[in-house]
């Protein structure tokens, strides 16, 4: 189980420091806020499909799809590396996205395969671990490009996608000798859990969609108010670091108060840090904004995540698929329309996208508090 960990902590740090720079190299190659966003949205579209298909097959096999994932991620940034065209951005977006949709779904199964009874826990330090490279990964990218240049967080990440090839081939491979056959659900378990997926969706795409924006827009949009780069990855480190904490207490939370008001309670902090973030044109302000941003994105991934596998159970990389799918759905919809927006309107004009999402699930989760606790006291 460590080894799996280990993996989700690195494998989340490449992505978060080549996640920062593409948009600050595209902008410094002079590609436009709509290409960016497009750039972005690339990625939001091959994870909108890949993982769900990656999770089919994972529930065959996993070793080889995680062996697969690394190698790929590996050629992706080599290609970064030698790409000076930004129209050529696109295509190697996408081939980085084919390989990060192939690892989630596969790590996600085995980690609710070894979980038993205790899938909270483990999802707890399987998001402490993700959660913890994304706190880092900006400050290591920002500062790798303020010293050494934007191309220097690419030979980084190929450097360790490479070693994590090598961990993958030998210490995945034990850990599968000890994988259980699948429990068999009870068949009216199954149906009565398959009902009650709809707020998880709707909460996990309003996350996704905030991801495509702050994380493949913002950084290019900071560039482009003479923000430095070591300060935009102290932003987004500060969204990491608030988000870690909202992964400590989301279970807790929800224990007190019930999931449909998790979920509410996540999608207002996020209507809330989208109006903050809108009107923002410091890094101070920016910097409050994304922290808010973390705590309101921490709550509803933990909340959903737990959801959607256990109410999958019977299919564990299929779950895990959907999931990542219903990420890339969101984070494609967020690239493209703020892109788009940004570039007809305003810059600030995809935290108004935003926050209008936010206050719609916010609205949409309101109401079904309020009619659970009608039919309670019926």
């Amino acid at each position: 189980m460590r080894v799996l960990f280990v993996s989700v902590f690195f494998m989340q740090m490449l992505t978060g420091v080549v996640g920062l720079a593409v948009p600050i190299y595209a902008a410094g190659l002079g590609a436009s806020p709509l290409l960016v966003g497009v750039i972005g949205a690339t990625g939001g579209l091959t994870y909108s499909f890949m993982p769900l298909a990656a999770g089919v097959l994972s529930d065959k096999v996993r070793k080889l799809l995680v062996l697969t994932a690394m190698l790929l991620y590996g050629l992706s940034c080599s290609l970064y590396v030698l790409t000076e065209d930004t129209i050529m951005l696109i295509p190697v977006k996408a081939l980085e996205w084919v390989a990060v949709a192939i690892f989630w779904p596969s790590i996600e199964a085995l980690i609710t395969e070894f979980s038993g009874e205790t899938l909270e826990q483990n999802l707890k330090k399987f998001n402490l671990s993700w959660g913890s490279a994304t706190i880092l990964s900006p400050i290591i990218g920002g500062s790798l490009i303020s010293l050494s240049g934007i191309k220097a967080p690419f030979f980084l990440s190929l450097a360790v996608s490479l070693v994590l090839a090598l961990l993958a081939a030998k210490a995945i491979k034990e850990q599968q000798k000890h994988l259980q056959k699948p429990k068999q659900e009870v068949p009216n378990q199954k149906k009565k859990n398959t009902g009650s997926i709809v707020p998880a969706v709707v909460s996990i795409i309003l996350f996704s969609f905030i991801g495509g924006i702050i994380y493949n827009l913002f950084p290019a949009q900071a560039t482009n108010i003479n923000i430095p780069a070591y300060e935009i990855g102290l932003i987004i480190f500060a969204n990491g670091l608030f988000r870690l904490v909202a992964f400590t207490q989301a279970y807790k939370i929800e224990e007190k108060i019930g999931k449909t008001c998790t979920f509410l309670v996540g999608a207002s902090v996020l209507a809330i840090a989208s109006a903050l973030a809108a009107t923002s044109s410091t890094v101070l302000f920016f910097a409050l904004a994304f922290s808010i941003f973390g705590l309101g994105m921490g709550i509803l991934y933990a909340a959903s995540i737990a959801h959607v596998l256990k109410n999958r159970s019977h299919a564990k990389g299929y779950a895990a698929g959907l999931f990542e799918s219903l990420i890339g759905i969101g984070n494609f919809l967020g690239s493209a329309a703020g892109g788009t927006a940004s570039e007809y309107f305003s810059p600030n004009m995809p935290h108004l996208l935003s926050l209008l999402i936010s206050l719609a699930v916010a609205s949409y989760q309101s109401t079904r508090l309020i009619k659970s606790k009608t039919r309670s006291t019926a």
